[in-house]
């Protein structure tokens, strides 16, 4: 059992979240909505036993969330102006310590927040980097406009421009979110997964293998697969 962490009302955390369905469809899995929906619920578990608040920031309709949990609207066109705009809505509302993750990295643990926050005791920012150049968190004590600036979301390039930023940052282990098949082959391959993701990613993974006769694939445009990705959308011919 998870034991939540004392509450602190000068740290949350921010989960960047699309509906499931939604999420499943932009990354070109239709069938994947379950589990999206797994990811979600483990992501914003984690959250609240982090020692910080929680906050969901969605682009429409959050859906269905747990208790105590603060929901917000994500504001801007372009996904750097959504991201600058959650970290500036969070410290508006009196959060010092900041700590953004995307609600489709399902092996995120309340352990890697805990230890996010403690980091930033002593250094600016933090970050969890993706083995794909990305970011699966993002943490910022003070300032957070010059940290965000320049980055170029959405390739490869994100997390080494995040650490060259002066000041330098704290690195947490690296986690891998889902945005296609093949990294559900590496999340079925975990030896450490549990039962719950392992039946789903290989339950999707045959489902992929031998699809029902006439089934194709629906895209939905986004400029971000995941909230902190490297990577961009598929194009239509893809």
């Amino acid at each position: 059992m998870t034991v939540a962490a004392p509450r602190s009302r000068t740290r949350c955390v921010i989960v960047f979240a699309r509906a499931p369905l939604v999420e499943a469809r932009a990354k070109g899995m239709p069938a994947a909505e379950r589990l999206f929906a797994c990811a979600r619920h483990r992501v914003l578990a984690a959250a609240a036993a982090s020692g910080g608040d929680v906050i969901l920031a969605a682009p429409g309709p959050a859906g269905p969330s747990p208790t105590g949990v603060r929901h917000l609207p994500q504001r801007g066109r372009s996904f750097a102006e959504r991201l600058e705009s959650a970290f500036a809505d969070a410290r508006a509302l009196g959060y010092r310590d900041i700590v953004m993750v995307p609600a489709d990295v399902p092996r995120l643990e309340a352990r890697h927040l805990r230890t996010a926050f403690r980091r930033l005791g002593d250094r600016p920012t933090v970050l969890g980097p993706s083995p794909d150049g990305g970011v699966y968190l993002l943490g910022v004590r003070g300032d957070f406009a010059p940290v965000l600036a320049g980055i170029p979301w959405c390739t490869r390039l994100v997390c080494a421009r995040l650490l060259a930023k002066p000041g330098g940052a704290a690195l947490l282990p690296p986690l891998a979110d889902v945005d296609s098949h093949r990294h559900l082959r590496a999340l079925r391959d975990d030896p450490g997964l549990d039962a719950e993701l392992s039946f789903l990613a290989r339950a999707l993974l045959v489902r992929a293998a031998f699809p029902r006769p006439g089934a194709g694939v629906s895209r939905v445009a986004a400029p971000c697969r995941s909230a902190l990705a490297s990577r961009p959308p598929p194009s239509a011919a893809a």
